[in-house]
């Protein structure tokens, strides 16, 4: 299989495994990494585990400053592999390609909403010992680092896959390479604006000549780079 066709199987796996955990589902994270352990992804899976097992239960439940009650919040979505959402609303932003791509504001908004949470200490206490890290009182934590560590690193797969295919040489069309990885022009733009040299230029569009519009221009190339999925110029 192609290996944008197993990041997409994969992407498949993992919202359906969102869907599952949505519904109240415990440990369908367990299942996914299974089942992507023996793949291409299984260095993805370690770092996964490694989330779950140091989860530190305080960096997502807080407890407000003014009232004895706790929240669910991220600090930075974006580490998380999700949009930001507002707490008090709801609605998600700065979404990046990813996420639009992925639909994963939904998926947010429903978590700030299904998930019940209970107080994140050993003895349900605002000033409470700390439950230990990677036994979280709140034990669906323990998925939702695992799902969010894999959106993290299939992001970054399709991001690699674009930077070794525009480093390897001095010009690029950026068409061709979201022909070969099967995205829209929009995300191939977003990606090489996110991922290019700060010598490099991402042209969009030259009103002087046509022939250059979405190119991506490296100044330093390396003809030595063999992307793992590459395009015919």
């Amino acid at each position: 299989m192609d290996f944008p066709d197993e990041l997409r199987t994969a992407e498949n796996a993992l919202q359906q495994a969102e869907k599952e955990f949505l519904n109240g589902t415990d440990g369908v994270a367990e299942d996914l990494l299974v089942e992507l352990s023996t793949g291409p992804f299984s260095s993805d899976v370690v770092t996964a585990r490694e989330h779950m097992q140091n989860l530190d239960e305080s960096r997502y439940i807080k407890w407000s400053r003014w009232e004895k009650s706790f929240e669910f919040m991220a600090s930075f979505w974006k580490d998380e592999g999700y949009p930001s959402i507002d707490t008090t609303t709801h609605r998600a932003s700065n979404a990046d390609w990813y996420s639009d791509r992925t639909d994963t504001t939904d998926f947010v908004k429903d978590l700030m909403i299904h998930r019940d949470i209970v107080a994140p200490t050993v003895d349900g206490k605002q000033k409470g010992p700390p439950t230990p890290l990677g036994k979280p009182a709140n034990t669906w934590l323990l998925d939702f680092v695992a799902l969010s560590s894999l959106r993290l690193s299939l992001k970054a797969h399709w991001e690699q896959l674009v930077k070794r295919i525009v480093r390897k040489r001095h010009q690029t069309s950026l068409t061709l390479v979201a022909e070969r990885l099967g995205l829209t022009i929009s995300e191939i733009l977003d990606i090489a604006t996110k991922i290019r040299d700060l010598d490099d230029h991402v042209i969009e569009h030259d009103p002087s000549d046509s022939s250059k519009d979405l190119t991506y221009v490296c100044i330093k190339p390396d003809p030595s780079l063999a992307p793992q999925v590459d395009i015919t110029m």
